[in-house]
C-alpha cells in the first residue's frame, strides 16, 4: 500500500490519478493535515508539530510506504521511516532528475516556508551527487491566493506568468516546479525549450520503486 500525507485535500485526486495509470489497482490511502502547513508557515518547524508529522508518517507507512506530498513539511517526513517501512518526500525525486539535467536549475516556489526546505534539499541531493549547484530562485506569492480559492486556472497562470518573466535573465538548465500544486503550470511552459520538471510523478514512481524493493 502506499499511504499519503497532504496538507490540502486538492492533491488526493492528482495521486489517485497518478496511481491509477502506473499500477492500477494499487492499494492506496489519504490522510489530509491542512493545519499542517499553516501551523508550520506561522511558528516554524517546532518540536510539537514535527512530532506529530513524524507520528503520521510512521504510522502511514507500516505495512507499505509513506508519501508526503508536502515540500514545507517534507524533511521532517522523510526523517520517519525505515528500511521497512519507508518514508519518503515527493520532492527528492524532482530534484534527482533536476540536476541530472544540469548544475543550474531555476527553482520556483510560492510559499516562503518552502524555500529553506526546498534549497536545503538540493543541496543535499548535490553533495550525494558529489557536484556543485548554482540553482536561481523565483518565488511566486501572488500565485499562492488563487490556490487558496481553489482557481487553479489562475494559479496555474500567475506561476507561469512569474517563470516567464525570470526566463528574460537567461536560460537555465531545467525549471523545478517546487511544490507539488505548482504541478499545473507545467503545461504553460512547454514553449520555453527549457525542460520543466513537477514532483507528483516522480514521486509516485519513486514509492511504487520502493514498494516493489520491500514486496
Amino acid at each position: 500500500m502506499i499511504s499519503f500525507l497532504h496538507t490540502s485535500p486538492v492533491h488526493i485526486a492528482t495521486f489517485d490519478g497518478l496511481l491509477d495509470e502506473l499500477s492500477p489497482g494499487m492499494d492506496r490511502q489519504h490522510r489530509v493535515e491542512e493545519g499542517w502547513l499553516t501551523q508550520a508557515r506561522d511558528d516554524g518547524m517546532t518540536a510539537d508539530l514535527s512530532a506529530a508529522i513524524s507520528d503520521a508518517m510512521r504510522e502511514l507507512a507500516d505495512g507499505g510506504v509513506g508519501v508526503c506530498t508536502c515540500s514545507t513539511i517534507g524533511g521532517v517526513a522523510e526523517a520517519a521511516g525505515n528500511d521497512k517501512a519507508p518514508t519518503i518526500r515527493i520532492d527528492r525525486a524532482l530534484m534527482q532528475a533536476a540536476l541530472s539535467h544540469g548544475t543550474r536549475p531555476l527553482v520556483a516556489m510560492c510559499l516562503e516556508s518552502t524555500k529553506a526546505p526546498t534549497l536545503d534539499l538540493l543541496e543535499d541531493v548535490a553533495q550525494s551527487l558529489r557536484c556543485n549547484v548554482s540553482a536561481s530562485v523565483v518565488m511566486c506569492p501572488s500565485a499562492w491566493r488563487h490556490f487558496e480559492a481553489d482557481d487553479m486556472d489562475a494559479y496555474a497562470r500567475s506561476i507561469a506568468g512569474s517563470i516567464l518573466a525570470e526566463l528574460s535573465n537567461g536560460r537555465p538548465d531545467c525549471i523545478v516546479l517546487a511544490q507539488g500544486s505548482m504541478a499545473v503550470a507545467e503545461p504553460l511552459l512547454e514553449d520555453t525549450g527549457v525542460p520543466v520538471l513537477s514532483s507528483p510523478r516522480l514521486g509516485v514512481l519513486r514509492a511504487l520503486q520502493l514498494l516493489n524493493k520491500n514486496a
